[in-house]
């Protein structure tokens, strides 16, 4: 039984490892911190994606990354509950899997779980406009936004409309505008 004090961590090196280890500890445990190797180092590591669709498939979900050294980090997966949200792309993607055949019986139960509540998605489109005042205060890096992956685009703008306060939504247009016009990702530090 994994608790806040024993988490786990396994290093993975194949989508097939992964995959056996969820598949034994999937009901037993809660959490899991997945150790992986970084690009440069050449030592054999599964992609993100490739460990989210298993965690999905059995049920599970990333939460966060940590850097660990130079050489690695480590990922957090955590088993899902009745009481989880699933995210539009979440839903599509253990979708993508129930047609494969690739859903476990839990994973299935929590998709099923899932379908009944609200997304995290927070009704942002798939593709928001971006803000005037985000455009006026991009200027000419205005193309930056506009190539970066629809994924960080909507976090940066639905981070700016979440504002309450102007003050707030002002802030956070200055932050945003000098990440992007240093190219810096959401989770970029």
């Amino acid at each position: 039984m994994c608790d806040t004090f024993m988490i786990p961590s396994v290093t993975i090196g194949t989508v097939q490892d992964w995959h056996n280890w969820l598949k034994a500890n999937h009901l037993k445990e809660t959490k899991v911190n997945l150790i992986s190797y970084k690009k440069h180092t050449g030592k054999p590591s599964i992609s993100h994606r490739e460990a989210m669709f298993e965690a999905i498939a059995f049920g599970w979900i990333d939460t966060t990354i940590k850097r660990i050294d130079e050489e690695r980090y480590q990922r957090s997966f955590v088993k899902r509950t009745n009481k989880s949200r699933w995210s539009n792309a979440t839903l599509s993607y253990a979708k993508q899997l129930i047609k494969e055949g690739k859903m476990s019986d839990y994973g299935l139960e929590m998709y099923k779980a899932g379908l009944n509540k609200p997304t995290i998605d927070h009704k942002l489109p798939k593709n928001p406009i971006i803000p005037e005042d985000l455009k006026k205060a991009l200027g000419k890096d205005l193309p930056k936004l506009e190539e970066m992956a629809p994924s960080y685009r909507r976090y940066y703008i639905y981070w700016i409309e979440k504002a309450k306060r102007e003050e707030t939504r002002s802030k956070r247009i200055r932050i945003v505008s000098e990440r992007i016009k240093l190219g810096k990702k959401p989770n970029d530090t």
